[in-house]
């Protein structure tokens, strides 16, 4: 508890994103990490490897462009760093570990900024109003190698609406949410590598399991490229009888002939 309520308290955040949440839900990550360290862990490496191996692909006479830095987990940030152009980090919130760690690596930047367009409307937005996603979110679309996102579609709608979504009203939010992310993404003239959860298995000790859609498997571009499983929250970190899996795939999107 200690280490979230200091994540929370010396992070720093685009507008809009400490009011929508995203400080003390990337808190709670924190620490659910520390919890969970050795069913995260093959994740996080899956992760790190899959962008290094397709950071061939980025033109090297420009950055590449991270969207998701979170806290640095799945970031592979030496190959990044080793990268000629170097790399920017992108994400709503900036947290205080995640600064230290990047003093030890000059070629890496960090940019605080919302990936939705929604985050500060939303903070100025009466309760019950509608929100408008932009049709294509607003990524920077030039001046990058390389994009990668990176473990975060299937989170951009949860500061404004529930997972799985509670009314018709969220279900079309959260889908307006992804889809523009997607359409960016094949809009950015470098390739983009695409890593996301799609689905949530939620298995309990009785033997029943329950699979949800975290991202419309239609909205996603084809097939993957690789696919595993992230052990989120072993049983006890939800319910005591409860085990949550996470289906996660990567995508290579625009890529290099």
């Amino acid at each position: 508890m200690l280490g979230e309520a200091l994540t929370d308290l010396t992070a720093r955040a685009a507008p809009g994103a400490r009011a929508a949440g995203l400080v003390h839900e990337l808190a709670g990550i924190g620490g659910r990490y520390r919890r969970h360290k050795k069913a995260w862990q093959p994740h996080l490496q899956h992760t790190k490897e899959c962008i290094t191996a397709h950071l061939y692909q980025a033109d090297k006479a420009e950055p590449v462009l991270l969207i998701g830095a979170g806290l640095g987990l799945d970031v592979p940030l030496d190959a990044l760093n080793a990268h000629p152009a170097g790399a920017l980090l992108m994400d709503a919130v900036e947290t205080l570990s995640l600064r230290w760690k990047l003093r030890r690596y000059p070629n890496i930047r960090f940019e605080r900024f919302d990936v939705t367009g929604l985050l500060a409307p939303y903070a100025h937005t009466e309760e019950g109003a509608a929100l408008h996603p932009p049709a294509i979110a607003p990524l920077p679309l030039v001046g990058y190698g390389m994009a990668v996102s990176c473990n975060i579609l299937s989170q951009l709608p949860l500061a404004f609406a529930d997972s799985p979504p509670a009314d018709e009203d969220e279900r079309a939010l959260t889908a307006a949410i992804q889809k523009a992310h997607v359409k960016a993404l094949m809009a950015m003239g470098c390739p983009a590598l695409l890593i996301t959860d799609y689905a949530r298995i939620e298995t309990k000790d009785d033997g029943h399991r329950h699979v949800i859609p975290t991202v419309e498997r239609s909205f996603l571009p084809g097939d993957p490229l690789e696919t595993w499983d992230w052990h989120i929250a072993p049983k006890g970190e939800a319910a005591p009888d409860l085990d949550i899996s996470l289906k996660v795939g990567a995508w290579l999107l625009n890529a290099y002939c």
